[in-house]
């Protein structure tokens, strides 16, 4: 089994980073312990932060992330599998990185 909460963190680090809330900010969804149920609603918060801000291009690339793994959106990070979990959060903090 990996540790899902170290996948978890990182999801609360930079969702934590992206609207400079500890912990507990957002209603607890920039909470480890509620991101390893629920991944996807701080990585959609984050994405959707930046949404309508953005160029079509990098618009674009959000559109795509959320296509590619919207059929994840009910499923824990244990559910996900580690394999999965690394990619998306690669992927995730190369968006938000770059928006």
């Amino acid at each position: 089994m990996f540790k899902v909460q170290d996948y978890a963190f990182q999801i609360e680090t930079t969702t934590r980073s992206i609207f400079n809330k500890d912990k507990f900010g957002l209603g607890i969804v920039a909470n480890s312990d509620f991101i390893e149920k629920n991944p996807f609603i701080p990585i959609c918060l984050v994405l959707g932060n930046f949404y309508n801000k953005l160029d079509d291009a990098s618009k674009v690339k959000i559109d795509d992330f959320m296509e590619r793994y919207h059929w994840l959106m009910d499923k824990t990070i244990e559910e996900i599998g580690e394999i999965k979990i690394k990619e998306i959060i690669k992927e995730f903090n190369e968006i938000a990185s770059t928006a």
